[in-house]
């Protein structure tokens, strides 16, 4: 089986596979409502999420991000684009598109993505 050829690359962004502490909640519940999460990967358009619970596709969060590079952490409104269960345990993996973000936070993202990204 031909994997590239027979199902084309739909991404936009490139990814970089990288473990980030990442701080979640609905956009609609309280600031100290947050629950850590860790990245799986990141894009200059989205992030893979390792989470505790079931987050409803189209879901609105707000996302902390905690590049190793930017001292603050980046601040995301973001939405659930996908979800799928883990096939041992009780975690999910959650993809979620960037909505919007101040564009300091953006330029932050795509610099911490394109140094780590493998050079080829």
């Amino acid at each position: 089986m031909h994997w590239k050829a027979d199902f084309p690359e739909r991404r936009q962004f490139e990814r970089v596979n990288t473990a980030m502490s990442v701080q979640y909640r609905g956009i609609r519940q309280a600031s100290d409502s947050v629950i850590s999460a860790i990245s799986r990967d990141v894009s200059a358009g989205g992030i893979r999420l390792l989470v505790d619970e079931f987050i409803s596709v189209f879901t609105r969060l707000i996302l902390e991000i905690a590049l190793p590079s930017i001292p603050n952490p980046v601040k995301v409104v973001s939405k659930v684009a996908w979800i799928r269960k883990r096939p041992y345990g009780e975690q999910y993996e959650v993809g979620v598109e960037f909505m919007d973000m101040p564009e300091e936070d953006r330029r932050g993202i795509c610099d911490f993505v394109e140094r780590s990204a493998p050079k080829q």
